[in-house]
């Protein structure tokens, strides 16, 4: 329980005016004798109990979301849709744009016209390879006949569509990429031609060599189907890739592409994960190595509200920053989504804590020499009590030994006393704020309060020397 404080200024009026009565009165040498002094010290007082003591520190950072990533896609070209705008919230998968597949598209039809002409001539070199190994000659001339008719079509066909698309593209319409596919269908398909008519002559003649060159043409229209099927593969994972999907769910933070430009940035859209978010903050070498990983600690967002959140550490650098502190990583649940990235945010660290243990104020604690004492009032006298003291957070302090609970130890006016002195709890009849004694609680000083305190503050002195 913590009492009023009041200085000696009422009482030394009233105790100065009893010493120049005295003087006036008498003139008996003896009666004449200095007084003994009876001045008494107000003091206020805490009545001690068991409370709790924490020494914390405070850090400051900025909140960032616990995930932000960069999206964008591998095709390069003009974009055709874009589905999500800054600040909208996306899930895992969905479309954030699509690119212009047109051009691969029609790469990809020549691939297929190219796998075709392939399968013929497949169809080709195996039927020549059954005719050098002994089929009828009459049916192996047939087959011959139709390979090589087939052939021819084949053939004809990518050279018409071939000096087509030259036109085309001499004149700009098609791409360079779409004339090279062309081309190589064309050039696939003479070569089918070419193996057909000479499948054909080999149905006449029967020798080794012409059943070794069968197989090598087999081989070859072989190998040249599964480059197609290559090509074709690439094509559809261009489509495929054409299609730029989240990876992960939360909001659009940036977008910098729109429908029916040309891509020319590497960072299209960028998304955060802000059902968590994280507090970097710096802290001194007083406090690194009394935190750990996974501690939970108090961490207020002023913006948001006064009240503290539990946030969780989660990295911790051991080596020091350029600055000489130590970076940490707080996360905190954010799935209310009140929690913005770039808001400013506090993190209170607790470095030594202690509970039921007697807790005064700071200054209420002497430090004289080495010595760390207290006054404690015991039957109105101050009484001198060696304390030890442990924990410390600048308003107040923790005595470890020296007190027990239910004392009454000066907190104010300590400076004043000495072991020994009569001092008294101030009464409630001074206003303690303003600094003036009150006459029947009415608020008037006393007219011989500030005339005599010079004078008891001056018989306090001799006392003391005495």
């Amino acid at each position: 329980m913590k009492r009023k404080i009041i200085p000696t200024a009422l009482i030394a009026a009233i105790v100065a005016a009893t010493m120049l009565t005295a003087c006036g009165k008498s003139e008996d040498p003896q009666s004449s004798a200095p007084a003994e002094n009876t001045a008494v010290t107000y003091v206020e007082v805490l009545n001690t109990s068991a409370g709790s003591i924490k020494n914390e520190y405070l850090y400051s950072g900025t909140v960032k979301p616990v995930n932000e990533i960069t999206v964008s896609g591998t095709i390069q070209g003009k974009v055709a849709s874009v589905n999500f705008e800054v600040g909208d919230y996306v899930n895992a998968g969905d479309v954030l744009y699509t690119m212009d597949t047109s051009d691969i598209l029609n790469s990809k039809k020549v691939a297929e016209a190219s796998l075709a002409s392939a399968e013929a001539n497949i169809q080709s070199a195996q039927t020549s390879l059954d005719l050098v190994n002994g089929a009828a000659m009459q049916s192996q001339i047939e087959n011959a006949k139709n390979a090589l008719s087939q052939a021819e079509i084949a053939y004809n066909t990518a050279k018409t569509n071939y000096d087509n698309n030259k036109v085309l593209y001499e004149n700009g319409v098609i791409s360079k990429t779409d004339m090279d596919n062309i081309s190589d269908a064309y050039s696939n398909a003479e070569i089918a031609y070419n193996q057909a008519k000479e499948s054909y002559n080999l149905t006449m003649q029967m020798p080794e060599e012409n059943r070794r060159k069968a197989e090598d043409a087999l081989n070859i229209a072989k190998a040249s189907r599964e480059s197609v099927i290559a090509q074709i593969n690439s094509y559809n994972k261009s489509l495929s890739d054409a299609v730029v999907k989240s990876p992960i769910s939360g909001y659009v933070t940036a977008r910098n592409v729109d429908a029916g430009t040309v891509l020319a940035t590497n960072e299209p859209f960028k998304i955060s994960d802000t059902s968590k978010v994280t507090i970097n903050v710096s802290v001194s070498e007083d406090i690194i190595n009394s935190v750990t990983t996974g501690e939970s600690v108090s961490v207020t967002i002023p913006a948001v509200s006064s009240m503290s959140k539990i946030g969780t550490i989660k990295t911790i650098n051991p080596a020091a920053n350029t600055g000489g502190t130590y970076d940490i990583e707080i996360e905190i649940d954010n799935t209310d989504g009140k929690l913005k990235s770039g808001m400013f945010g506090e993190v209170n660290f607790v470095k030594d804590e202690s509970d039921k243990t007697i807790v005064l104020p700071v200054d209420s604690v002497i430090n004289k020499g080495g010595e760390k004492y207290v006054f404690v009032l015991k039957n109105n006298t101050a009484v001198k009590t060696p304390v030890q003291t442990g924990i410390e957070n600048g308003s107040e302090i923790e005595i470890t030994s020296g007190l027990t609970e239910n004392m009454d130890v000066v907190v104010k006016g300590q400076t004043y006393i000495e072991d020994g002195d009569h001092i008294e709890v101030a009464p409630d009849t001074y206003d303690t704020e303003n600094n003036e004694a009150l006459i029947n609680g009415e608020g008037n000083t006393a007219d011989t309060s500030s005339q005599s305190s010079s004078a008891v503050s001056s018989a306090d002195s001799d006392t003391k020397e005495e």
